[in-house]
């Protein structure tokens, strides 16, 4: 089994399930990673006829990325068609984030969906990785490469990414590996905006809010293209807007993340 497949899933306990540390010790935990894991709680928890629909997070407290954390699985709710789970993340003890994730069986009705209009190929690009160090990841397994644009005045940052061994699990494990990578650079569009980055350090910068609607299925296997921009930025706290596209150009995902931004002193 890949390490990305280890670090997605969780095993069941007496209290509901426990995820794998990221490592290394002492090192804070990456958002995706707790999110990614809270989402395979609620999916093992569910009927196999039905998919998730969307996820919302709420990140209350920093973890400890050599420690695993505990997931417990509330039933919110069960209907024939429909089913709502929520997901408290704990770690020794302390409450780390709390999601909620609905799931939906398929149905007929109406289809569209919005195409990126980039011309890029991400096979021309430089494998970059992640912003920044990126310690906790397995960055041997996920092939990271991104593009800034500021052509049109706007700062949009395209980056596409893809799994590079296979995922030994369900196939929620895809949508798993899209909460995963998608929290991968954070805030860091709030701060491009105003000519900074994380990287620089100048700010501290933290998610404390995600939320993603699965539109239609990810395959994590081919390349998908994250395209992000930042609407709007206040009292320390910043908005990034992100559509998540497969390697046909295709809307799969749709999300919008908080985080802090605030000047460091």
């Amino acid at each position: 089994m890949s390490s990305l497949s280890r670090l997605l899933n969780v095993v069941a306990d007496e209290s509901g399930f426990v995820g794998e540390a990221s490592g290394p010790a002492d090192k804070r935990a990456y958002g995706g990673h707790l999110a990614a894991q809270a989402m395979a709680a609620a999916c093992h928890t569910v009927d196999a006829d039905k998919s998730p629909t969307s996820m919302h997070v709420q990140f209350l407290r920093g973890g400890d990325a050599g420690a695993p954390v505990h997931y417990e699985v509330e039933h919110v709710y069960d209907g024939r068609t429909a089913a709502s789970r929520r997901v408290l993340a704990r770690q020794e003890g302390r409450l780390l984030t709390v999601a909620t994730v609905s799931f939906s069986a398929q149905a007929d009705g109406p289809e569209h969906a919005a195409t990126a209009t980039t011309s890029g190929d991400p096979e021309q690009l430089a494998a970059t990785g992640p912003i920044g160090a990126a310690p906790s990841l397995p960055l041997d397994e996920i092939d990271i490469r991104y593009e800034d644009d500021r052509s049109t005045g706007e700062f949009v940052r395209r980056l596409w990414w893809r799994i590079t061994v296979p995922l030994d699990g369900p196939a929620w494990l895809g949508a798993c590996a899209a909460v995963y990578v998608t929290d991968i650079y954070g805030i860091d569009p709030v701060l491009q905006v105003h000519g900074h980055s994380m990287v620089d350090r100048s700010h501290r910068t933290a998610t404390t809010d995600s939320s993603i609607w699965f539109h239609r299925p990810i395959h994590p296997e081919r390349w998908n293209l994250l395209e992000s921009r930042s609407p709007a930025a206040a009292r320390g706290r910043g908005l990034v807007t992100l559509d998540l596209y497969d390697a046909d150009k295709i809307l799969t995902a749709t999300l919008v993340q908080e985080g802090l931004a605030i000047v460091r002193s």
